[in-house]
């Protein structure tokens, strides 16, 4: 039987092995490395699990919270993380935000008559004045997110549904302690990584341009948190897209093949795009709310002994146990009544709990909740001349200055960083 569990000291030599099958930028192939997220770890579970509260000077960026996948004949086939809270405070979380804007000709956008007669509708020539842009404006994130993240499986063990046991057993933690995250999920998707072509094309007929080193050196070093200084430094913080080549535009906000099954089931529980994206490859950001998702149901029971009753159905199921620490596991199981599950000696057993112990259920076949994604964030620039009539003087859109531009594009961004923030913030 495959379960979950979180992370322990001793899986350094399970996860180093686990990270040599790929390029994962969440798990360095490097023993200190590993060393050291397992450190982080265990020092997070560890405060979890006395049963405090967060003190109220807690900064959750410093904690990380990894689990292994493992069976009795793995001893890591997979790991997931949580990240308590993005970089916040001193050195902001870097993304571009997606922005249109709208800019009109007043005279243009009359319609405008051929030579012949105006009544002739094949004779007619229309000429549009209304033209919309897509900036990429570099967006500081200083709300502190808790990010989902470090998701990796062994391939062959795909499609046997444990990419949905690896995942979703983080909610069950985050359900069960709250407190300790922001209700502000955030998970950045990898986009299709070209290995052979330096990256994507976002890297490089962007950013590569301003940033003089190759895509997977420059995503390295931007994991360190004492050496992001040259993102803040080097990175373009607005760029018309609309002057692009196709090619480019179209790879902005797409999920690379091996990660798109895991990007579907955080849309299945109601993650949603953001029109943000990643400042690097251009992989799209998905955001929810813990406190509204609702399609992966979390109920408390408690564990009953097996009395054959009911129909057994597909459950996520997780218990927090002194000798175990956190654990889950995908089993068949019956539900006794209100409060009770009748579980297997072996799901028992992978979960260190016995009869009358209390456990966290999900059943696994529920109605999707996909969010709609919102429209993308537009400044009608008409409009923002009429608002601002007052401060701008009656200055028209070509009388601008660079300075007024900015501060009209800064007070939308401020506005979309003030909406993220939450009370746990």
């Amino acid at each position: 039987m495959f379960r979950v569990r979180q992370a322990k000291a001793g899986d350094v030599d399970a996860l180093l092995a686990l990270a040599h099958t790929g390029n994962f930028i969440n798990l360095p192939p490097f023993r200190d490395a590993i060393e050291g997220l397992l450190s982080v770890s265990d020092r997070s579970f560890d405060r979890v699990a006395t049963g405090a509260e967060p003190p109220h000077d807690h900064d959750r960026t410093h904690d990380n919270y990894m689990l292994v996948l493992e069976s009795d004949e793995t001893s890591c086939a997979g790991t997931s993380a949580i990240r308590g809270g993005m970089i916040a405070r001193d050195h902001p979380n870097l993304s571009y935000q997606l922005i249109k804007l709208v800019r009109e000709s007043t005279l243009l956008s009359k319609t405008i008559h051929g030579p012949k007669d105006p009544a002739d509708e094949e004779d007619r020539m229309i000429v549009s004045g209304r033209m919309e842009h897509v900036y990429a404006v570099l967006f500081q994130d200083t709300a502190g997110p808790t990010e989902l993240g470090g998701n990796v499986m062994r391939h062959q063990l795909r499609g046997r549904g444990l990419g949905k046991l690896l995942s979703y057993s983080r909610f069950h933690y985050l359900k069960a302690h709250p407190e300790w995250f922001s209700d502000r999920l955030l998970v950045e998707m990898m986009a299709p990584i070209d290995r052979y072509n330096d990256g994507t094309a976002f890297w490089r007929h962007i950013i590569r341009k301003f940033i003089n080193m190759t895509y997977d050196d420059a995503d390295r070093l931007s994991t360190h948190k004492d050496k992001r200084e040259f993102m803040y430094a080097l990175l373009p913080k607005l760029v018309n897209l609309s002057l692009l080549d196709d090619v480019v535009l179209n790879s902005i906000g797409k999920v690379n093949a091996g990660t798109r099954p895991a990007a579907e089931m955080l849309r299945d529980v109601g993650f949603a795009d953001t029109h943000r994206v990643d400042p690097f490859d251009g992989g799209p950001h998905l955001e929810t709310r813990l406190s509204q998702i609702g399609a992966l149901a979390c109920e408390t029971r408690r564990v009953v002994e097996s009395g054959g009753s009911g129909t057994p159905v597909d459950v996520l199921v997780s218990a927090q146990t002194a000798r175990l620490g956190f654990a889950a596991v995908r089993v068949k199981a019956s539900m006794a009544g209100d409060e009770g599950i009748e579980l297997s000696a072996e799901a028992s057993q992978a979960l260190g709990v016995r009869a009358g112990d209390q456990v966290m259920v999900s059943p696994l076949r529920f109605v999707p909740d996909r969010r709609p994604t919102p429209p993308i964030p537009t400044i009608n620039m008409p409009e923002e001349l009429r608002r601002r009539e007052e401060d701008l003087k009656g200055k028209r859109l070509a009388a601008l200055s660079v300075s007024d531009l900015a501060k009209i594009v800064q007070d939308r961004l401020d506005e979309i960083n003030e909406s993220l923030k939450d009370d746990n913030s």
